[in-house]
């Protein structure tokens, strides 16, 4: 029986002398597109005027967003932006879509709902997002804006106009990596959720993350089935204040039972310690608001003096951002080639400001710390650094070529070790839950996988590769980056240059 979210994070632990595999069912792989049969959709429009600037344009102060009056076209922009299939290629009878979003496994097990209280040209009402086709089809008819307002907690007091749900169904994830699939379920959501963040930024509309809200009611809101689909983060947009209409439409009921929508294969295994884990981490503690952590508390040794890097001179990047999320892709044909200093010096910058508009108390610096081993950097001694959250100093912790020991830990994926250099990205799990619960837990994973989603982003829009890597012998890990008992490693994301780019 778990008790607490760490116990969970180690029982799913790989052990490279305790690995018992495992064959898929291919007769039975889940399908990674939910259709409502019988609903009516609605087609997405193309937004005429679409955003055409740098990626890094998007962090900028003058692109700050606001509340303003959003259109069909806005919302069709929003959602295309945020998931999308970029190519497709024959695999076996059929075919494999790549997508904008990564995902472990190319398995995606995420979905969007948007409800919508305030869109122009569009009845208020729940709508499911459809990425195969792009179009939306209405679930239930209504208003419930008060219902979500008071369960998400938002802090903005502006009027509500649109909220997106981000839900992952279980055994999308868990046909391949079983019990270790919550890992995914929220890493992969957070993909999502910056992809969608950043897509509402390059629209200029004001909102807000949250992942606080009561489980029970949001998923019998979606009316989706609990025990195969949740909802893990919510997102609220805010636009212009309209009058209240006294007459407005309760929130009606489906006319069809849509929990049956919530099966994603013909027979799916139950894994109960998935079930298990997300019942524990609905639990949350209202926990004092603290400092940024301190990277070097959570290590074991002591970290060398910070090594300042200098500011970068100018903007690196070779395609905007509509590219890069066309062109995103998992790559692994690395060449041992250095990074500029330049251009490193960027990536940390951008990767500091990944802040979008969460609460404050559940912003990534408060819950994460992000590592990173250099190989190949120009003017930087190879080894594992801490990156220091104030001012983005590199905290050295271990000197030399790592990043083949690394690739080792890995699963034996050699071809990490051809990386420039590897993120990773910690925490201390124990203290998190000590101090605001196991809810904790969503929080570290989720905002992990959002910059984990902005590191693919970027790499892309400098022609590099990127790979993220949630599978790795967790305590060989914890060992080899000298980490203390109580801290883990979360994700891996590798990246540097291609031997042919943009392939």
């Amino acid at each position: 029986m778990l008790l607490t979210a760490v116990d969970y994070h180690d029982l799913t632990s790989y052990d490279r002398y305790k690995m018992s595999g495992h064959a898929l069912d291919w007769l039975n792989q889940p399908n990674t597109f939910k259709t409502y049969q019988g609903l009516t959709k609605t087609e997405l429009e193309e937004d005429t005027e679409p955003y055409q600037g740098l990626l890094s344009e998007l962090f900028r102060l003058n692109l700050t967003p606001v509340s303003k009056e959003i259109r069909f076209q806005d919302l069709g922009s929003v959602l295309k932006l945020s998931h999308c299939l970029t190519r497709k290629v024959r695999s076996g009878p059929g075919y494999f879509y790549f997508r904008n979003v990564a995902s472990a496994g190319a398995l995606y097990p995420f979905e969007t709902y948007l409800a919508t209280f305030n869109v122009h040209d569009l009845e208020q009402g729940l709508y499911h997002h459809s990425a195969a086709d792009q179009s939306i089809a209405q679930l239930r008819k209504g208003d419930f804006c008060d219902t979500v307002a008071s369960e998400a907690h938002f802090e903005c007091e502006d009027q509500l106009a649109v909220v997106f749900f981000l839900t992952a169904l279980f055994f999308r994830s868990s046909w391949k990596y079983r019990d270790r699939a919550f890992r995914y379920h929220l890493l992969d959501t957070g993909h999502l959720c910056e992809n969608l963040a950043l897509a509402l930024k390059s629209e200029k509309l004001k909102f807000e993350i949250s992942y606080d809200f009561d489980d029970s009611i949001t998923n019998e809101l979606l009316m989706i089935d609990s025990n195969k689909e949740v909802c893990l983060a919510i997102v609220g947009v805010f636009g212009d204040k309209i009058p209240i209409d006294e007459n407005r439409i309760s929130f009606k009921p489906p006319s069809i039972d849509l929990k049956k929508f919530s099966i994603c294969a013909q027979e799916e295994k139950r894994y109960p310690t998935i079930n298990e884990i997300y019942s524990i981490t609905s639990i949350k503690r209202d926990g004092k608001k603290k400092d940024l952590i301190r990277p070097e508390s959570l290590v074991s040794t002591s970290p060398g003096r910070p090594v300042r890097l200098a500011l970068f001179r100018d903007t690196p990047e070779l395609i905007n951002y509509n590219q890069a999320l066309l062109q995103r892709r998992s790559r692994r044909n690395f060449v041992r080639k250095p990074i500029s200093s330049n251009i490193f010096s960027w990536l940390l910058s951008l990767l500091r400001k990944g802040i979008t508009f969460c609460h404050e108390n559940i912003s990534w610096q408060h819950f994460l710390s992000i590592g990173v081993l250099i190989a190949d950097v120009d003017g930087i001694v190879p080894g594992f650094y801490l990156i220091e959250p104030h001012k983005g100093d590199l905290l050295l912790v271990r000197s030399g070529l790592l990043t083949e020991d690394m690739a080792h830990i890995c699963l034996d994926q050699m071809w990490l070790s051809n990386c420039s250099c590897h993120f990773v990205f910690l925490a201390d799990l124990s203290a998190l839950e000590e101090q605001f619960g196991p809810r904790s837990y969503r929080y570290a994973m989720l905002e992990t996988g959002r910059l984990g989603q902005l590191l693919y982003l970027t790499s892309e829009s400098l022609g590099f590769g990127c790979c993220g890597i949630g599978a790795f012998y967790d305590s060989e890990a914890r060992e080899f980056l000298n980490l203390r008992s109580s801290v883990r490693l979360l994700y891996l994301v590798g990246l540097g240059p291609l031997t042919k780019a943009f392939v």
